[in-house]
């Protein structure tokens, strides 16, 4: 875009030598350099006014930009501002910095991240939906040199997921269908494939069987308003040290029966914990996580995790969907998924005086990072009239969670996968769309994008800063 006196305005993924930039995150910053997010806590209230100032108004935004910057004077870079032995803001306890975006999956809109022990990227889930049809069209690509480029699957039968992947101890990898489809007496079957080359090759599918004895099987509707008899193995696979496999599904028993707000047809859902014996062939229910009534649609679109690191290492933490507008939630359990805390609402703290605001989104993804700091990933639905994609942290092992950083600000599916690549370095994948106008969300097409993330906690920053003083 060209305004009077000033050439060209930077897009989001530019950089104009000399002038302050909004970056992704919503962070304002100058000479192209990501702003550490910690140091604009207070600026994310405009992160959503983003696209809207930088189309219409180059001149204000770049104004506004100097401003903030001035606000956030310089110690913007390492650490929020403090007056004389009083401090005005929180410190942020670690710092994020944003790569550069790629484009990942052309028309691809709802991605699911596996990074393998070989090095591989895998980004595989939906391209869209075709109207009547029970399946999504899927896709499935792959990189095999640091996500310098990727090779789109070729093969003419790809895995239907919005991700349920893991890798075994043996390298293998083992992918299964989101859905398992009811057959007869409270049997669902679904799919897996196999990898043993980190993920160049695949074989199968071959079936895979859920008993669910409580499940309730007809008159049930998906959220297109499409007739459907099946369940959701949906987003991660846990290994337990002797070998049992948890996955976390989501669906309805035969006492499930409040209506979704936005579509009285379809009733809410309820997360529950499956275990299998023989990798994932058979699957049997071990307990409820959370029930409905909660929200719009009670609980969904599961993540578990099994911590690997510090006091709490084998406890199982689940974060589950409650609507398109309202928090996430999350239980815990220390007993291999046996017994579950009650599901409590997640919030980021942001001030120095305690105060929170909700982690709002869908499908939340959730991993642990070598340092043992935790990361989910999610997105807002236009619903919430704060377009974009997030992840936030957690440095207590799900306690609290701190430091939400905005990765993009354009409409978006909401799906986000994020991994650690190597220790520090996350990849996020996520969607976006250049179509604005929020009512016409479910014609736009949307294409899978991703970047990388450096993130440094605040104690190992400073030491190193100390360190290289000292050198100096």
């Amino acid at each position: 875009m060209e305004h009077a006196g000033f050439g060209a305005v930077p897009d989001s993924g530019a950089r104009e030598e000399g002038w302050p930039h909004f970056g992704a995150n919503g962070g304002c910053t100058s000479r192209g350099q990501p702003a550490p997010v910690g140091a604009l806590a207070f600026v994310r209230e405009f992160g959503a006014m983003t696209p809207l100032i930088m189309r219409s108004a180059p001149t204000v935004s770049r104004l506004f930009c100097v401003g903030m910057l001035s606000l956030v004077g310089a110690r913007a870079a390492t650490s929020v501002g403090t007056r004389e032995g009083n401090k005005d803001y929180l410190e942020p306890p670690l710092h994020v910095q944003l790569g550069t975006e790629q484009l990942v999956a052309p028309g691809a809109g709802w991605p699911f991240l596996l990074q393998t022990k070989e090095g591989t990227t895998i980004v595989m889930g939906h391209q869209h939906w075709e109207p009547g049809k029970p399946e999504p069209v899927v896709f499935l690509t792959r990189s095999f040199d640091g996500r310098k480029t990727w090779e789109p699957w070729s093969a003419p039968v790809e895995p239907v997921t919005e991700g349920t992947a893991t890798q075994l101890p043996d390298g293998r990898i083992l992918i299964f269908d989101v859905y398992a489809y009811h057959r007869a007496n409270k049997i669902f079957v679904g799919k897996r494939w196999v990898s043993k080359d980190g993920g160049r090759t695949l074989t199968g599918p071959e079936p895979t069987r859920v008993t669910l004895t409580h499940a309730k099987v007809d008159g049930m509707v998906d959220d297109r308003g499409e007739p459907i008899s099946r369940l959701y193995i949906r987003r991660s696979v846990q290994r337990l040290p002797d070998g049992t496999l948890l996955a976390t599904g989501y669906g309805r028993f035969e006492e499930d029966n409040v209506p979704v707000d936005y579509l009285p047809a379809m009733k809410q859902t309820r997360c529950y914990l499956l275990r299998s014996g023989d990798e994932g062939l058979t699957w049997d229910y071990v307990t409820t996580i959370a029930t409905p009534p909660m929200n719009q649609e009670g609980f969904g679109e599961p993540v578990l995790l099994r911590l690997t690191h510090g006091p709490r290492a084998g406890r199982l933490i689940c974060q589950m969907r409650t609507g398109r507008e309202t928090a996430v939630a999350q239980s815990e359990s220390d007993d291999d998924g046996k017994t579950w805390t009650k599901p409590h609402f997640l919030s980021w703290a942001f001030g120095r005086f305690g105060r929170t605001r909700d982690i709002i989104g869908v499908d939340p993804d959730l991993t642990e990072m070598s340092d043992g700091t935790l990361v989910m990933g999610y997105g807002h639905k236009p619903d919430y009239r704060d377009n974009g994609n997030f992840v936030a942290f957690s440095l207590d092992q799900g306690a609290t969670w701190t430091e939400e950083t905005r990765i993009s600000t354009e409409m978006t599916r909401a799906y986000v996968g994020v991994r650690e690549t190597s220790p520090g370095h996350l990849y996020v994948v996520y969607t976006k769309t250049d179509e604005p106008d929020r009512t016409n969300y479910g014609s736009a097409e949307f294409n899978t994008y991703g970047r990388e993330l450096i993130v440094t906690r605040k104690s190992a920053s400073a030491s190193a800063d100390k360190a290289s003083a000292a050198a100096k």
